[in-house]
């Protein structure tokens, strides 16, 4: 049993409520439980309170996301077939997937029935909802096709805390979820400085930028915030030092840079015959 406790504004953004009001009313009908207690913050619910939620049918989740009815058949059960190029394989069942990365169990799968916790997940790993449950407006009457989220979304896979930390610096975290952020390639190309999308995705295909972290639920390709930074440091290196120029191979007493010549150079073998010496020695020695 989960001993972590949901306020009153963390459960309208886990289960996708527009408003508090909405919570109550949900209890009010019996789609919600009653909160299981109450301290200093508020009422509160535990998680397994919230996976008990009137579960979800596909019906009821195209009404949710504000899609065609046909979409969340997609989400069931992906079209089988060969995946395009430049994509992995269709996951089979994208809403199952994230269910089984929250560790939330589906008992009526088979029906198409899902906990309402797993679909908002759902939707905000694919960017139909902001990491506050709230609908994006400005992908509402999206047509047919892929598309990009309109910002990065929210990764279904909770971070233990002992992994939340890598290569000395904390990783970037849903402060709700614990999940990762996805940044898709509109957002890699804005954080490394690229003009547009398609720059970027010429780029991408000379392997001039790392190559995706990972691919989502309905197999669009993403990267994680902290690959994206690691890259413009390095970026941000190169830079530096070709414009400092090579490091010079020493300097005169007078503290005057100066560089040898490779022994093979021709002036270094004429510089060396007239004072006897082998090819490429240093003066003085």
């Amino acid at each position: 049993m989960s001993d972590d406790r949901y306020y009153l504004q963390q459960v309208r953004a886990l289960l996708g409520y527009q408003s508090a009001r909405e919570v109550d009313q949900a209890v009010k009908r019996g789609e919600l439980d009653a909160p299981e207690g109450e301290d200093d913050k508020g009422p509160y619910w535990s998680a397994e309170s919230l996976d008990a939620a009137m579960p979800l049918s596909l019906g009821l989740i195209a009404k949710l996301a504000g899609v065609h009815g046909a979409t969340p058949q997609k989400w069931h059960r992906s079209p089988t077939g060969k995946a395009a190029r430049g994509y992995e394989k269709n996951t089979p069942h994208p809403m199952k997937s994230v269910a089984d990365a929250m560790g939330v169990a589906v008992p009526q799968f088979e029906e198409a029935v899902y906990p309402r916790r797993v679909v908002v997940a759902f939707l905000k790993a694919i960017g139909y909802m902001d990491d506050r449950g709230r609908l994006v407006k400005e992908i509402q009457n999206k047509g047919p096709g892929r598309w990009s989220p309109v910002r990065p979304t929210v990764d279904p896979r909770p971070v233990p805390e002992a992994e939340e930390e890598q290569g000395g610096k904390r990783l970037q975290l849903d402060p709700l979820t614990r999940g990762r952020y996805r940044y898709y390639a509109a957002h890699a190309a804005e954080k490394l400085g690229y003009s547009s999308k398609a720059v970027f995705d010429q780029s991408l295909a000379k392997k001039r930028v790392p190559p995706a972290d990972g691919y989502d639920e309905i197999q669009r390709p993403f990267w994680w915030v902290e690959t994206l930074e690691a890259h413009l440091t390095e970026i941000e290196d190169r830079k530096r030092r070709a414009k400092a120029g090579p490091e010079p191979d020493g300097y005169t007493p007078e503290g005057q840079p100066y560089r040898l010549l490779p022994q093979d150079s021709y002036y270094a073998q004429q510089g060396d015959a007239g004072t006897g010496k082998e090819p490429g020695a240093e003066a003085g020695e």
